[in-house]
């Protein structure tokens, strides 16, 4: 009786480290942006001033950006 037990824990766990082992990740997004902060120089007080990050998806699927907010 205690090798029928012991061969169905091993087929068992040979079954699902199988099925673990053949799952493949799923693609996530992967989002990098080279520069996290711009200092701009001095400028006169109401005069415009713009930066441009950017922002790359290095990932596999779709990258989503729901909020931007500056600081």
């Amino acid at each position: 009786m205690k090798i029928k037990t012991t061969a169905a824990v091993w087929l068992v766990w040979m079954v699902l480290t199988g099925i673990a082992g053949a799952t493949a990740p799923a693609a996530v997004p992967h989002i990098e942006i080279p520069s996290l902060a711009y200092t701009f120089d001095p400028v006169a007080e109401g005069e415009a001033v713009v930066h441009d990050f950017v922002v790359r998806n290095t990932g596999e699927a779709e990258l989503e950006i729901y909020k931007v907010r500056t600081g």
